[in-house]
């Protein structure tokens, strides 16, 4: 197998993530994963494989020669299977070396696919029981629910070939469109219990310059340490404008919920679609309407899109100074409506077209494009 050094220990490390960092890991998640659930459960295998295998180092893109092979780590599929059957460590290792076998490339750094939900600590994982260094950099900027909805395909990166890797180890490669990764990796998941963990996009650091969203991980952790650091409401929502350019769209208590019920027939995408609205109950002030499916995609303020994917939006509890997931939020919560940007490749209008509100099957437009016009 051909391959490329990695960078030598002390050359263009932005930080070594030790076990001591997944608590702020695990914060950061919970806000930029727009309403996702918590995967707490999940820091103990990973603080372990830190432990044993020492500190993950992670670089930025200029610190790695261009020459040297990547490919992102994460997971496909729901997070519910591991609750029930927790990951025994080596499937990202099985996944890399199956994809090395059939690109014959031997990898020099692991990539995220998205840094938030599960794949905020996957790629961790990865680089970990792998010896190699995490760079410091993803595709989504968030959470979306398809392998191909990313800052890779769009700019002209393949999601094959790809290998998958289920949590009784099995192991599937697939070569295909990056256009049809998704529905037919979805089918293969399906058939092995829900969720597997996939090595995919192979390419080169040279590559990714200019593709991938930087700085995505440690984004996550400064964003986990003022949620974990901060304790006075001004200051978190000043920290957290300064930190990711966070907004708030409206602030008041969750006065309605349509809860997810299942739904009959297949959809598009593995969503569970939910509304939440967030008002004065004195009848004073805004009416916040949020449309999800899975995460929150879309606010509507007095039936006006005020933001909605590609960018970030996110429920704060008021009161406790934590981002509230959907599947906590309570009638009478008292929240704040928080929007956070996407990177700028996600508001051109190719970024739209795959990942704005239309192609979750909302026929408006995204305030971006209307400031456009």
């Amino acid at each position: 197998m051909n391959g490329a050094p990695a960078p030598s220990p002390a050359t263009g490390v932005v930080h070594r993530i030790t076990a001591d960092d997944l608590p702020a890991v695990v914060a950061g998640h919970a806000l930029l994963s727009s309403g996702g659930g918590g995967i707490d459960g999940l820091t103990l295998s990973v603080a372990e494989l830190l432990r044993r295998h020492g500190p993950v180092e992670l670089v930025p893109l200029d610190a790695l020669p261009p020459e040297t092979h990547c490919a992102a780590v994460g997971l496909a599929g729901g997070f519910a299977p591991l609750l029930e059957l927790p990951p025994g460590g080596d499937e990202s290792v099985l996944a890399v070396r199956a994809l090395e076998e059939r690109t014959g490339n031997r990898l020099g750094a692991v990539v995220a696919l998205n840094s938030a939900g599960p794949n905020a600590l996957f790629p961790i994982a990865a680089a970990a029981s792998l010896g190699l260094p995490l760079v410091d950099c993803d595709g989504m900027g968030r959470i979306l629910p398809l392998i191909n909805m990313t800052t890779y395909a769009l700019g002209g990166l393949s999601a094959t070939p790809l290998a998958a890797v289920s949590q009784t180890g099995e192991t599937a490669v697939l070569d295909c469109s990056t256009a049809r990764s998704d529905r037919l990796l979805r089918g293969i998941v399906e058939a092995s219990g829900g969720a597997m963990l996939c090595a995919l996009y192979p390419t080169t650091v040279g590559r990714l310059r200019g593709v991938a969203i930087e700085g995505a991980t440690s984004r996550v952790m400064r964003v986990g340490e003022l949620l974990t650091g901060e304790n006075r409401h001004a200051g978190l929502l000043a920290g957290l404008a300064r930190t990711v350019g966070a907004r708030v769209l409206a602030s008041g208590q969750v006065t309605a919920l349509d809860l997810p019920t299942p739904s009959a027939g297949a959809r598009h995408f593995p969503s569970v679609p939910t509304s939440i609205v967030v008002s004065d109950p004195s009848g004073d002030g805004p009416v916040v309407r949020l449309e999800a499916q899975n995460e929150i995609l879309l606010a509507l303020i007095d039936g006006a899109v005020t933001a909605a994917v590609p960018d970030v939006l996110c429920l704060l509890d008021r009161q406790r100074l934590q981002p509230v997931s959907l599947e906590n939020v309570a009638l009478a919560d008292h929240v704040d409506v928080l929007v956070v940007p996407a990177a700028p490749m996600w508001h051109t209008p190719q970024g739209l077209a795959m990942a704005g509100p239309r192609a979750f099957g909302f026929p408006v437009r995204h305030p971006a494009e209307e400031v456009s016009r």
